[in-house]
């Protein structure tokens, strides 16, 4: 069986007719994370092996092999079938994001070279693979000089976490942000570029066995005020802190429920609050008289809707994270890597109460 990877999927053809003479010297055997059916792990996924045609390589194609891709909620949400964009057709190659390396071009190639780093910038692509054969225009190549964890983790947290700081206000220095799930990849991502924006952010975390150890990995990143859910009407938030630092306008909500209401009794009038997630798949209340009375305004961000509408400018925010990445003042997360066919001891691993790192498979 012979795959090759298009702009609109993967297509997959049978030729039985080709040479064992001709499979052994123009095929690569890739190694591929397929979504079967939708449901939990252990019954939605399954490993496979193909034969990749590199016989005939376009102009255009890039051999490329896998170095990392993350587990991202959003691929959980794939996998359950829960998601804004869902693939064409199962069984399909799922995973958004992730590095790959190029092994070989085609000799007419200039844009592109042997031992180049590229992201997928393609929505769902499909990164769960050992190797692939594909077009250079679903790629963007990045320095092969950088930590690998912060650039296969780059495509998709870091712009979003930008975007929201950047779209929706013109901030002020030691202006204040506000933010659950701060230990998120997103989170992570804020408290950075809050720092290099010097804004006061406002950390809000789940309450865990080793919050001390969280406490202190964000502050490495960081992080100068961390909180947990349950302090969220006590005294040091509702009053005393806004004593030091500017009451917030502008909160960053991916949780929902009672959190995310009373993260939003500590905003000032004239707020604005973001919602990019909703990990505790509760619904959103909202004050009414917090609308009427505070001016409180509520949007939604969906960096695969931005970045459709808008490709050029999310190369050019890749290209300012990048250079964050090069000059030391933005990391990734910390990540645990995983070989393809370990996915069951990845997806146990995942599931791990308050996993702090980043699950990444690995070829």
């Amino acid at each position: 069986m012979i795959l090759r990877s298009s702009k609109h999927g993967l297509l997959i053809a049978k030729n039985n007719r080709i040479s064992n003479y001709v499979s052994k010297l123009h095929t690569i055997k890739a190694t591929e994370l397929l979504l079967k059916d939708y449901g939990n792990f252990t019954n939605a996924m399954t490993i496979c092996e193909r034969n990749l045609d590199i016989s005939n390589m376009r102009p255009t194609d890039l051999l490329l092999k896998l170095i990392c891709s993350p587990i991202n909620p959003a691929d959980v949400n794939i996998i359950q079938g829960k998601y804004g964009i869902l693939p064409s057709y199962l069984p399909a190659v799922i995973g958004n994001e992730g590095l790959f390396e190029v092994m070989d071009v085609h000799s007419s190639n200039s844009n592109f070279k042997k031992g180049d780093w590229v992201i997928p910038i393609e929505s769902n692509w499909g990164t769960w693979r050992s190797h692939a054969l594909a077009d250079q225009s679903l790629f963007y190549k990045i320095p092969n000089s950088l930590d690998k964890f912060a650039c296969a983790t780059l495509k998709v947290n870091p712009p979003t976490a930008y975007l929201m700081l950047t779209l929706f206000k013109n901030f002020e220095p030691n202006e204040t942000v506000i933010q659950n799930g701060a230990n998120s990849s997103v989170g992570q991502a804020v408290i950075q570029l809050g720092n290099l924006m010097n804004l006061n952010v406002v950390n809000i975390v789940r309450k865990r066995d080793n919050q001390q150890e969280l406490n202190d990995y964000l502050k490495s990143i960081g992080a100068k005020y961390i909180y947990t859910e349950d302090e969220l009407r006590k005294s040091i938030l509702t009053r005393e802190l806004w004593e030091k630092i500017p009451r917030p306008k502008f909160a960053l909500n991916c949780v929902g429920g009672k959190t995310t209401t009373d993260m939003i009794r500590l905003l000032d009038k004239d707020s604005i609050m973001i919602t990019y997630g909703g990990m505790s798949k509760q619904p959103l209340t909202l004050n009414t008289a917090d609308f009427i009375f505070k001016d409180f305004k509520c949007f939604g961000f969906w960096l695969t809707a931005w970045k459709d509408r808008n490709p050029n400018e999310y190369k050019k925010v890749l290209d300012k994270l990048i250079a964050f990445i090069q000059k030391n003042t933005f990391k990734g997360p910390k990540c645990e890597e995983f070989s393809l066919s370990d996915y069951r001891k990845a997806f146990e691993r995942l599931q791990t109460p308050f996993l702090t790192s980043k699950i990444c498979f690995t070829s």
